[in-house]
């Protein structure tokens, strides 16, 4: 029986995890991270839960990826951490990345010193994975050498084509191959797992290529001002447009930002990029040029406050200024989920500083998305003649009209299967049905903590924000445990103490008396201090309207 899980990214479209599973043998296809919202404080980024692979870590015979892009490749390091031995296959361009990411030790702990790497494309033929043979083939995206995956299993051929779009006319990258896909329809397909993101907007996907024309035209109006151009660190191809534009007008180009720096150096590294080392000048050299004779292309395209472009719209980056007039271009993805607050606040605040700043809303050609719409979608599954779909990298709103354009195209829609988080898709002896559904969480990265960060820290980190803390000291004899002394208390954020003063009376009253009535039972602290953080709770809550985070420390005399 062929089992296909859909642990992640089939409701909130990143994060994406989806297992594939036969008898004793599990393939797991692309490893990605999501995104914090504004309610997950703290949190630096978000990642699949690995739950049932660690019931199962026997099983696992590969993790394939996708391509390049954060959601599918990101949490790869933390998958390495707890499967050291899994064997990992990839392109060129996300095999480079990766070796990148695994060389920050100080981020990425327990990774392997020589973990298992294996270059896969649409040349290598078939990969051996327990009872899956999978073969490879191109797809377009917005970042190159973006794969689909024939996943042969004893019941039959699954197509696997996440990120895509049909591109005649890429700018880095060979055009899709769709008659691999039409020749496996031929030959029979059980299953498509399609992306369908862009599934509600009509007709065929625009080409990278006509983004150039855009560069061109901007730069050119930006006369002898500033120019800063944003856009997501992986996208290889759009930083070659920009740069390719740059040196259309004589400009050098400037690389700001960790993540956006990394990219370009693997990317000049394998030839993705074919400029010389002339063509950039660093940071810290920019200062020294006339702004009129740069581009500068930052991190910080979904508005992270600790990038390169968060930084500089704030006046906090060291080497970079905004200049009156600046021209800074937004070429991303104009609505990421969970982004937009982020972005509108970084584009106030460029605003604010004197720039211009160009985005999707008032620019047209700014961004050509990497996911197919109506067209790229309905073509893709009509060539692949599959049994069954199954619909990924969207929402659920997509999924469903995902499954309306199946019908649309004579199948019955009963042969698509619109997988939530966790939920299982069984194929056996040519019948299909839905299993059982895993439970899944959320595992929060705060810093270099992995999954300590849970439900309750992120409650209690909502309630610091909104009703600070209130720290009470108990003062207690070493030997005898008896309260000595006098009780202090402490309070940040939750009401200005000079003006609190009956407020701050009753509350060490309150503590007074509970002391005084638990003295005989006082060595049970957990019990006492459980009660003095009740009683204060609903003290303060009365008197306030508020509830912020009690903390009850004793100190031993």
């Amino acid at each position: 029986m062929l089992k296909i899980i859909n642990m992640s990214g089939t409701e909130g479209v990143t994060k994406n995890l989806i297992i594939y599973e036969y008898g004793n043998d599990i393939i797991v296809v692309d490893c990605g991270i999501g995104f914090p919202d504004s309610e997950m404080l703290g949190v630096d980024m978000v990642i699949p839960d690995f739950s049932y692979l660690q019931e199962n870590s026997h099983k696992i015979r590969g993790l394939v990826l996708t391509h390049g892009h954060e959601d599918h490749i990101g949490a790869t390091p933390y998958f390495l951490a707890e499967f050291p031995n899994v064997p990992v296959y990839a392109n060129k361009l996300v095999l480079g990345f990766l070796k990148t990411k695994l060389e920050d030790k100080r981020r990425y702990t327990g990774v392997p010193k020589n973990p298992s790497l294996h270059l896969l494309n649409s040349e290598k033929g078939t990969t051996h994975l327990g009872v899956f043979q999978i073969e490879a083939f191109r797809v377009n995206h917005s970042v190159p050498d973006s794969l689909g995956f024939a996943i042969k299993t004893p019941e039959g051929t699954v197509l696997h084509i996440s990120d895509f779009k049909i591109d005649l006319t890429p700018i880095i990258d060979k055009p899709i191959e769709l008659g691999r896909i039409a020749g496996y329809g031929e030959e029979g397909v059980l299953c498509l797992l399609s992306d369908c993101l862009g599934v509600t907007t009509e007709g065929y996907s625009q080409s990278e290529r006509e983004l150039s024309i855009t560069f061109d035209r901007l730069f050119e109006n930006a006369g002898e001002n500033q120019i800063i151009v944003t856009t997501i660190s992986s996208n290889i191809s759009r930083i070659h447009q920009i740069i390719t534009s740059a040196q259309k007008l004589g400009r050098k180009v400037v690389i700001l930002g960790r993540s956006i720096e990394q990219s370009v150096s693997v990317a000049l590294g394998l030839g993705y990029l074919e400029f010389d080392d002339s063509v950039f000048v660093s940071a810290k050299k920019a200062s020294s040029y006339d702004e009129a004779g740069l581009v500068y292309i930052a991190a910080g395209c979904y508005g992270q406050p600790g990038s390169a472009l968060g930084r500089i719209s704030r006046g906090e980056h060291s080497d970079v200024k905004i200049r009156e007039g600046a021209h800074v271009i937004f070429s991303a993805d104009p609505n990421p989920p969970g982004t937009l607050e982020s972005v509108e606040k970084v584009q106030d605040d460029l605003t604010l500083a004197g720039a211009k700043v160009i985005y999707s809303e008032i620019q047209e050609n700014l961004h050509v998305s990497g996911h197919g719409i109506r067209g790229d979608l309905a073509l893709t599954a009509y060539l692949s003649k599959a049994k069954y779909y199954i619909p990924i990298g969207g929402t659920i709103k997509r999924m469903r009209v995902y499954a309306d354009m199946i019908e649309s195209l004579g199948r019955d829609k009963s042969s698509v299967f619109e997988q939530l988080e966790g939920e299982t898709v069984l194929f056996e002896n040519g019948e299909v049905r839905k299993g059982d559904r895993y439970p899944v969480k959320d595992v929060f990265i705060d810093g270099s903590n992995i999954g300590d960060v849970g439900s309750l820290v992120i409650r209690d980190r909502e309630r610091l924000s909104d009703d600070g803390i209130f720290v009470v000291i108990v003062p207690l004899s070493q030997k005898e445990r008896t309260p000595i002394g006098n009780v202090e208390v402490v309070t940040r954020g939750f009401v200005f103490v000079k003006e609190s003063g009956p407020l701050m009376a009753k509350a060490k009253q309150t503590v007074d008396k509970i002391l005084k009535k638990r003295k005989a039972d006082i060595k049970d602290w957990n019990s006492v201090r459980s009660e003095i953080e009740k009683s204060l709770s609903k003290l303060f809550y009365k008197e306030t309207g508020r509830d912020p985070l009690i903390f009850v420390q004793p100190i031993y005399l």
